[in-house]
């Protein structure tokens, strides 16, 4: 009976330990207990693991043993790996990215880059007749950005031994226009347009940022014709830099650190087809690292006679009734009103026109549908984001202010 006891007690303590080491291993390495289908065929640059892989890059060439690769991740460090079978060290390339084994951290595949779906092209059908009273300012973008944009132009340029700058910064208060200028000028030249806004590129994690600014520049000169990179509110990632560290200020200025090295990297470039726009509210504070790259532009609130020409644009697919005076209109708007305001008064006006009609297919525009939409927008009906805390009327400027 003893020895039954004995051997009842040594299966059981056999089991718990079975039992310790599978849930051990199941804490720390899950991912590993997926299992094998050894009867598939390996895909074509593809791996036949069905275990989650690793992202690495390569960062130094074959030295006779093995390459470098810095793995991302949780995983993340640098490792010295062998090249794999069925591979040469000249296709381990700096800069190659490869998928690695989690387990062991050998090279299972090299990745084949595609195409970022966060920076796809902006397609856009704004044209240069769609902005009003910003004639000096299309013109200095033609000049300037146009003129790399254009073939013709640019060869000669290159011959005459000329560099032109290959960004330009708008500075401006919201609803002047900017982004319009810049979608205009991308559709007049037939380039690609990529669009982004400074916060976007602001991320949690140290260096993420970064990696997402050289993707962006990346798509843009694999791209087959003429690129223009547009970052909207570029304050956000190039403000002055301090001493501080707090609050992600170290994260901003690696991002900050990599736009100036693509920047740089395109000036060197003569034969580059990238074109680099920023705009911002707040030039006062940004990094003169960043304003020194940049030709500055500055979008100014239109006058009276521009007022009035934004006013013709947004109006000319309106019916209107015969009363409807433009210059009568376009005296009643306050001076600090902006091509955005405006084109708010014409939306405006048009759903008045909308509301009194009895029948919406006959519905026109008149002179007082004009001028309830010009008196709600100074009374703060429309157009403007209310406090409702304070109760305090707040213009959309003050929002960026």
């Amino acid at each position: 009976m003893g020895d039954n006891k004995d051997k009842s007690d040594v299966e059981e303590e056999k089991k718990g330990k079975k039992r310790q080491k599978n849930k051990r291993q199941k804490i720390q390495f899950p991912q590993y207990f997926q299992k094998q289908n050894n009867t598939k065929k390996k895909k074509k640059n593809g791996t036949n693991l069905k275990t989650p892989v690793l992202r690495g890059v390569v960062v130094s060439e074959f030295d006779g043993e093995r390459i470098w690769v810095e793995a991302s991740g949780n995983m993340k460090g640098r490792y010295g790996v062998e090249v794999p079978s069925g591979y040469s060290p000249e296709d381990f390339k700096p800069g190659t990215e490869v998928a690695l084994d989690p387990n062991s951290f050998k090279v299972t595949d090299i990745v084949q880059k595609g195409k970022d779906a966060e920076f796809e092209p902006v397609k856009t059908d704004v044209t240069f007749q769609d902005i009003g009273g910003l004639d000096n300012i299309i013109r200095s973008l033609k000049s300037n950005v146009g003129a790399q944009l254009d073939e013709d132009k640019q060869q000669k340029i290159s011959d005459w031994g000329m560099d032109l700058d290959k960004s330009m910064l708008l500075i401006g208060r919201p609803g002047t226009g900017k982004t319009h200028l810049v979608k205009a000028l991308s559709n007049e030249y037939n380039a690609d347009m990529f669009m982004i806004n400074g916060p976007q590129l602001v991320e949690k994690f140290i260096g993420e940022g970064a990696k997402k600014v050289k993707r962006l520049y990346e798509q843009a000169r694999a791209s087959d014709r003429p690129s223009i990179i547009f970052i909207d509110e570029i304050d956000a990632v190039a403000k002055k830099r301090l001493d501080d560290r707090r609050h992600g200020g170290e994260e901003v200025e690696r991002t900050m650190s990599q736009l100036l090295s693509e920047l740089d990297g395109l000036d060197k470039d003569s034969n580059s087809n990238v074109i680099s726009v920023f705009a911002t509210n707040k030039p006062d504070v940004m990094d003169p690292a960043l304003l020194n790259r940049c030709n500055a532009v500055e979008v100014p609130v239109p006058d009276r006679a521009s007022k009035k020409e934004i006013l013709q644009v947004h109006t000319r697919r309106i019916d209107m009734e015969s009363d409807v005076n433009l210059d009568l209109i376009a005296d009643q708007f306050d001076e600090e009103f902006t091509g955005r305001d405006i084109k708010q008064i014409v939306k405006q006006a048009a759903i008045n026109s909308l509301e009194r009609s009895s029948d919406v297919s006959k519905a026109t525009v008149n002179l007082s549908d004009f001028e309830e939409a010009v008196q709600d927008l100074k009374e703060g009906n429309v157009g403007l984001e209310k406090d409702f805390l304070t109760g305090e009327n707040i213009h959309p400027d003050e929002m960026f202010a």
